[in-house]
């Protein structure tokens, strides 16, 4: 047997992609098995469901109408089935967290053409490794990072810039996440970005969020005048009702000052308050509820006036 041809044959056929060694591949989106692909209406495996970031093993391929399809078994047991193998990477993709926001590149060099933008919070696969760049997907987009700016949760950095009183730190006590690479649908963020399609949601288990609060603290002392909160999901009205709804927002500063505001219930608009809160540090926190459908409490937007400057002992 001439060896030199065997292992030269198998190379060339590995780099075809035509023998695939990677038995294990990471699954990107969240998809369900179905029976037979490429049908119309397709039959769906029973508990066939397969979220982002589980780990199933490949077993064959088949192209339909020019897309390829994968037969795969989920991990730990015994059930199969086919799914699109763009939803598929080899191996087992390690994930990392963006720690602050950050430009992506279409190549591993700064000056290359940027592949898009990704929040501080996100979670992603590494794809690939090169230099001082690491290679991220995540749900609609994948492109080069800077690997100073990745790490773990305990390191992100959330800022953001409020109309009117500049830049400002974000935390929350929690979050809800329905899913891995979902992490920034129903982050803080959304409190202060002006639109009610978007939202915070608490993440709080086993009750309705009472004392779960988002924290804003800017560089100088604020003086804020007035607080205009629409509260709830109120991207649409099921969504709404089908979760808890604030009824009472204690706002405290690091100075001391608190101002409780009361929210009615069914407004999808803002509701204005007048306040006098004086601080570095403004901590929003659910104070009471209305209930919902889940005992999820989300909050859809919050307007703030003020100016920089200290007012006295405040409100």
């Amino acid at each position: 047997m001439n060896y030199k041809k065997t292992f030269g044959l198998l190379a060339i056929l590995l780099a075809a992609g035509f023998i695939n060694c990677s038995k294990v591949k990471t699954v990107l989106a969240d998809t369900a098995l179905v029976e037979n692909p490429g049908e119309k209406k397709p039959v769906y495996v029973t508990n066939g469901k397969v979220k982002r970031g589980e780990y199933v093993k490949f077993l064959e391929e088949k192209n339909v109408d020019g897309k390829k399809f994968a037969m795969v078994q989920l991990e730990g047991v015994s059930t199969k089935g086919w799914m699109d193998e763009k939803n598929l990477k080899d191996g087992k993709l390690k994930s990392v967290t963006v720690t602050t926001d950050s430009d992506l590149f279409i190549r591993p060099n700064e000056k290359s053409d940027k592949a898009g933008t990704v929040k501080a919070g996100q979670v992603a696969f590494v794809l690939e490794e090169s230099g001082n760049f690491s290679m991220i997907q995540f749900p609609g987009k994948e492109g080069y990072i800077l690997k100073s700016n990745l790490g773990d949760a305990a390191s992100v950095v959330k800022s953001i810039a409020i109309p009117g009183l500049g830049k400002a730190i974000l935390s929350a006590s929690s979050q809800y996440i329905s899913g891995e690479g979902k992490e920034l649908q129903y982050d803080p963020r959304n409190i202060f970005d002006g639109s009610l399609q978007t939202s915070w949601c608490e993440g709080k288990n086993g009750d309705d969020g009472i004392g779960e609060f988002v924290t804003l603290t800017f560089e100088n002392y604020m003086t804020l005048t007035n607080i205009s909160v629409v509260n709830g999901n109120a991207a649409s009205e099921s969504q709404y009702t089908g979760n808890n709804r604030v009824s009472s927002l204690k706002v405290v500063t690091d100075t001391g000052n608190e101002r409780i505001i009361e929210l009615a219930d069914k407004n999808f608009d803002y509701q204005p308050a007048d306040v006098s809160l004086s601080g570095k540090t403004f901590k929003f926190i659910i104070n009471g509820v209305h209930k919902g459908g889940a005992s999820d409490t989300c909050i859809a937007d919050i307007k703030l006036t003020g100016y920089t400057g200290y007012q006295g002992s405040g409100y």
